[in-house]
């Protein structure tokens, strides 16, 4: 009996849950992230088997992608604490500073010489995956290696302000490419001044409306929600006002992804709002609520996305080895960089003990991949060479991270059994 189309898409979808799943099992038994499984399963599903054709894929996956940057940026944003990162902040932002900026120098030097890539694409490249860490590997990793509590908190924090400050690197150099013309000058790399000017208006206009927009709608949210906490369905209602948020602000010309930021963070540190506003809100319940479903829904986002990607990887012999070649350089520089930044940020602290860890923690995850999706929906030249770059980024940092976490609590049983062993 033939299958129809609807019990072949809703079995391949049951499928993907399941081996998400499966993929978050093992990666808290094994410290192997689930990205690698899932990319490898989408890989073998796509280009090896042939069961799913590319193309047709293209256009669902731009849309999946901005779906799933939403999410994810929604749920970074609820966990951004900014009471903690007032407290703890000043060495995760020298952190977040130096690693974005020297990964993302040397990148953009690397695209434009050696790669031949033009400069404001070459920009794009660096925000993509310039200095990411995904708090999804970095954070439960680091709790599994027994790090000082001070060194998780600096972890977390990275991981969530690395990703939002990237978004917004790439968001500029995004609005730079599509408004501003590149004039070819002395050195080939010049610009108008009259580029200049409309280039920096029309960012800084974009930005203000996104900011604007993502603080009036979250803060009347918060107010709203505060006599909505008992009522049923209120994730539904603030997920459905997220969308708008983010449709809204587009209209007006806005950033949309930077008012879905503020709209997070805004939710999330709703306590610490209402005590600047000098209004006493709470809702605790509500807040966990909202926090675990939305943890529930960028779940599935993230295990479809990674499946997506694996389907588009190509099975040709020379994107494989430039992948595997470029990818691996872009490894060194990322480790060079970060190896730098941990020394300066940690230069006196407690943390210094925890060097070796923090340094390994360079897994990237769902934020590179989604951005290069997106590079290659907004038809940004090279994103097709951006889109094979960033897949081998992202397996090769999670495979560093899970190697050295090995490594870590490898070398930390030997001491474990030297110490249990006593002098006769």
């Amino acid at each position: 009996m033939a299958v129809d189309a609807t019990s072949f898409i809703l079995s391949v979808a049951a499928l993907i849950i399941l081996l998400g799943f499966i993929g978050e099992e093992i990666f808290r038994r094994t410290h192997i992230p689930s990205f690698l499984f899932l990319v490898f399963i989408g890989f073998i599903i796509g280009p090896v088997l042939g069961l799913i054709n590319e193309n047709l894929l293209m256009p669902v996956i731009s849309i999946f992608a901005e779906l799933t940057l939403i999410m994810v940026l929604f749920h970074g944003g609820i966990d951004l604490k900014l009471d903690t990162v007032l407290k703890e902040g000043w060495r995760v932002f020298l952190q977040v500073f130096l690693y974005i900026a020297i990964s993302a120098v040397f990148i953009v030097l690397f695209s434009m010489f050696i790669l031949h890539i033009s400069l404001i694409p070459s920009l794009i490249l660096a925000s993509i995956i310039g200095g990411e860490t995904t708090a999804v590997v970095v954070i439960p990793l680091s709790r599994e290696l027994n790090l000082k509590p001070s060194s998780v908190t600096f972890l977390t924090l990275e991981s969530a302000l690395n990703s939002i400050v990237l978004i917004i690197l790439f968001l500029t150099f995004v609005s730079l490419y599509q408004v501003t013309s590149i004039s070819t000058t002395i050195q080939g790399y010049g610009v108008h001044i009259t580029d200049i000017y409309v280039t920096s208006t029309t960012i800084l206009s974009s930005f203000s409306i996104g900011v604007v927009i993502g603080l009036v709608l979250s803060i009347l949210w918060i107010y709203l929600l505060n006599y909505l906490k008992k009522r049923n369905y209120t994730y539904v209602l603030t997920l459905g006002l997220l969308f708008l948020t983010f449709s809204l602000t587009n209209y007006a010309g806005g950033s949309g992804f930077l008012a879905v930021i503020i709209f997070g963070i805004i939710l999330g540190n709703h306590t610490f709002i209402s005590g600047l506003l000098k209004k006493k809100i709470r809702m605790g319940n509500l807040e966990r609520q909202l926090f675990r479903l939305q943890g529930e829904i960028t779940f599935l986002l993230k295990t479809f996305f990674f499946v997506l990607l694996g389907l588009i990887l190509s099975l040709s012999f020379s994107n494989l080895i430039f992948g595997l070649s470029i990818g691996g350089i872009i490894l060194v520089i990322l480790f060079f960089s970060r190896y730098i930044a941990v020394h300066i940020s940690t230069f006196k602290s407690e943390m210094k003990s925890d060097r070796k860890a923090i340094i390994i923690s360079i897994a990237q995850g769902v934020t590179p991949a989604t951005l290069a999706i997106l590079a290659l929906s907004y038809n940004i030249a090279d994103a097709n060479v951006f889109l094979v770059i960033t897949t081998y980024v992202i397996i090769f940092t999670n495979i560093v991270t899970t190697i050295g976490t090995f490594a870590i609590l490898h070398k930390g049983k030997k001491k474990e059994v030297r110490a249990s062993v006593k002098p006769a």
